[in-house]
């Protein structure tokens, strides 16, 4: 399969970089051309990044192994996707360790190892010397990766607490589609459904994959009931049943009647219609702001320039309104602009937001266990509220993660309105970076277990024969004064009575020291998560307050600059000689000429492709 021709006009794109970048570098603009050669790299950047997720041992490996025809994630009856695995094309099958750059140094490190090791755990492979590492990167003489495609096959989000749930979310924003994987042995439990939701939100381009179909007589059931699940939910996202074992074997015996039959080419039908086409194209629109905004830098520029030459009498009044628009912009852009505040401000807000919102959720996971706790005995559960409160936990931390994710893009949406009040029509959305965010949390234990026993028979009759022991000695020395003995009907009775009120009290109270116990492991779980994810939770927003603060001021010092390069042509042009005024005229108006027919482009480029 190969990606259609061009279509995302990448080649008229990138025409357009070229020549509002060359206008730029006439008229000295090298802040705007380093921009625009940014966008230039973007741009021309093939790779289309699939993202394949989902709990564990649901077939990811193995369905992206059959989907490629060769082996380049690990497979197994173990956990087997312990680190993220990037799959691209390369002629010659290659891979290679991400790992975590040593001290001193920002940029991570790439090492080379052999193919056969992706076969392997690589958490703590030799090549690392002991650091940590980052992801594994394949490369994989594959046709369907030839289009530009990239699998980034993650490790599954199940398991006690979920452990790799927010690091899965947080490479979705940048993912241009999502492959959720789930067998057909049962329909979507609630976890599954919860990270459906949150990744349908954050990347709304892609597909569930009901894998395991030869496994499971009932599949067909299963899959209707979970796209009326999906419904439900209000989620528009396809289903598409395929089993991986027999797309392996027709690929085997090259059997075209079982191909169709293990359902591969509906998925490989689904990555060409909607995911080669590129239905979420963010970086493509980024770009064509990009150069709609350095468009416009220029041509106030060159406007003002031409309007000067041809007006020489009226040069005055220009200068006037420039100098005028300066002051304004100066005056609303500078550290005490509106929209200085207005990011001050909603950063404030929103890490008080985010902070409140995760405290709620851990709140409400917390009253709801203790509930839980008290109606029950712990010690016969306590495996299963583990694991509740665990898969809880990540959870809340994960709509936590989605909820924050997009509160920051509203966020860039109502700064980028106050330069718009400020009359300036071209401010570039910034992109908002999940790896700024810090999806991933690291360093968290697991739910204490609970140091208290089940109760055994031995302990229950020793309880009842103590209590009971006390009310027969009592008794029996109050009726030996009638002349009975000390084992007689009363004193037995007696006793028989006070060792059940013995044995009752003590369940009673142990069962309270048990049930606290159980509590205060809770808290001391959520309490601990909260103070790692909190502290995560602020860093990344600093580091969006940071991303933002940068990409704002540049836009207001681009926007300065601008304005002082137009005054200074104005005055420059009435100083002109007559032959030099015509040659300079005639280079300004083709200078309008190509940046008007790059706002013309630009306008129409804005439309969705497809």
């Amino acid at each position: 399969m190969t990606q259609p021709d061009d279509p995302r006009r990448v080649k008229v794109i990138v025409e357009l970089i070229d020549h509002t970048a060359a206008i730029a570098e006439l008229n000295d603009r090298g802040d705007l051309k380093q921009r625009l050669e940014v966008a230039r790299t973007r741009i021309k950047d093939p790779q289309i990044r699939v993202v394949i997720a989902g709990q564990l041992k649901q077939g990811k490996s193995q369905l992206l192994n059959s989907l490629l025809n060769m082996p380049v994630a690990r497979v197994g009856d173990d956990e087997t996707t312990a680190l993220v695995t990037i799959v691209s094309y390369g002629e010659q099958p290659s891979a290679r360790l991400v790992i975590a750059p040593p001290p001193g140094q920002v940029a991570p490190e790439v090492i080379d190892i052999p193919i056969d090791d992706i076969k392997h755990d690589l958490r703590r492979a030799p090549q690392a010397q002991g650091r940590e590492v980052m992801r594994v990167e394949v490369s994989a003489p594959s046709p369907l990766l030839k289009g530009g495609l990239a699998f980034v096959d993650t490790p599954g989000v199940g398991g006690h607490g979920q452990p790799h749930l927010s690091a899965t979310l947080g490479l979705l924003p940048d993912a241009d589609a999502m492959l959720m994987v789930s067998d057909t042995s049962q329909e979507f439990t609630e976890p599954e459904m919860r990270f459906i939701r949150q990744a349908h939100e954050v990347c709304p381009v892609g597909a569930v994959i009901a894998t395991k179909t030869d496994l499971y007589p009932y599949w067909r059931q299963i899959v209707e009931t979970n796209t009326a699940h999906l419904q439900r939910a209000g989620m528009s996202v396809p289903m598409i049943p395929a089993s991986s074992l027999l797309r392996s074997h027709a690929v085997q015996m090259n059997d075209k009647e079982l191909n169709e039959e293990s359902n591969f080419p509906a998925i490989v039908k689904f990555l060409s219609e909607r995911v080669l086409s590129r239905e979420n194209d963010r970086i493509r629109d980024q770009v064509i702001a990009e150069i709609g905004a350095a468009a416009e830098h220029l041509a106030l520029a060159v406007n003002a320039e031409l309007s000067a030459i041809n007006d020489p009498e009226d040069v005055r009044q220009l200068t006037e309104d420039l100098e005028r628009r300066k002051q304004e912009a100066q005056e609303a852009l500078q550290h005490t602009a509106l929209w200085q505040q207005v990011l001050n401000d909603g950063i404030a807000d929103l890490t008080a937001d985010v902070d409140h919102d995760l405290r709620a959720r851990f709140r409400a996971i917390v009253a709801h266990n203790e509930s839980v706790i008290d109606s029950c005995d712990p010690t016969q559960h306590w495996a299963e509220i583990g694991a509740d409160v665990e898969n809880a936990v990540a959870t809340a931390v994960g709509d936590n993660f989605v909820w924050a994710y997009q509160r920051a893009e509203a966020l860039a949406a109502e700064v980028a309105r106050t330069f718009v009040e400020a009359g300036l029509d071209a401010v570039k959305m910034p992109h908002v970076s999940a790896q700024e965010m810090g999806a991933g949390f690291d360093g968290l234990k697991s739910l204490a277990r609970l140091e208290a026993k089940p109760i055994g028979m031995g302990h229950k009759a020793i309880t009842s024969m103590r209590g009971s022991y006390g009310g027969v000695l009592m008794f029996g020395m109050l009726t030996s004064v009638a002349g009975l003995g000390m084992f007689n009907p009363i004193s037995l009775g007696a006793g028989l009575l006070l060792g059940r009120k013995s044995y009752k009290e003590d369940m009673e109270n142990r069962m309270m020291r048990v049930r606290n116990e159980a509590k205060t492991n809770l808290r001391r779980f959520v309490d601990d998560v909260s103070f790692v994810v909190g502290k995560e939770s602020r860093d990344r927003l600093k580091g969006i307050q940071r991303q933002l603060r940068d990409h704002y001021r540049d836009i207001a010092n681009q926007t300065t600059r601008s304005l002082n390069e137009s005054l200074q042509a104005t005055i420059a042009s009435a100083q002109m000689q007559e032959s030099e005024r015509n040659t300079r005229v005639r280079e300004l108006q083709r200078q309008i000429n190509i940046l008007t027919q790059v706002s013309d482009n630009v306008e129409k480029l804005r439309t969705p492709v497809g």
